[in-house]
């Protein structure tokens, strides 16, 4: 929650708002901001796309969805299955879609059916599953 930690700004309609104090509501956050006292200024940002700046450091094996797009996915063997074209986020776990010669398919992205990912070097190693890994 660093963005959200009082003291943080954030950027609500173009404006930078100040975190005052944050808490935990039965839906989420509750976010309080200076210069927002009263009902009514609440409303006029309530719903409204906030923006934060920079990024969150990522934990191991954390990646961000646009840095796997564009890596070759091979098999564990070295075998070219295709190309990483985009991420699906999951609720049980996300999926990478890799793409070869017009036909795609999913894999999990979890360590047992990916358990390489070389971002210096470009390529993702996938387990291959019969069934899941062929178009």
């Amino acid at each position: 929650m660093v963005h959200f930690d009082p003291g943080a700004t954030v950027w609500i309609k173009d404006r930078p708002h100040r975190v005052r104090a944050v808490r935990r509501v039965d839906k989420g956050f509750q976010v309080a901001f200076e210069g927002i006292e009263d009902r009514e200024a609440a409303e006029e940002i309530r719903g409204a796309e906030v923006m934060v700046e920079g990024r969150r450091a990522l934990g191991e094996g954390e990646f961000w969805p646009e840095d796997l797009v564009g890596l070759e996915a091979r098999s564990v063997d070295g075998d070219r299955l295709g190309v990483v074209v985009g991420v699906v986020a999951g609720l049980a776990q996300d999926r990478l879609v890799v793409e070869d010669e017009g036909s795609t398919f999913e894999v999990p992205f979890v360590d047992d059916l990916v358990p390489v990912v070389d971002l210096e070097k470009r390529y993702v190693e996938i387990v291959p599953v019969p069934g899941l890994t062929e178009p």
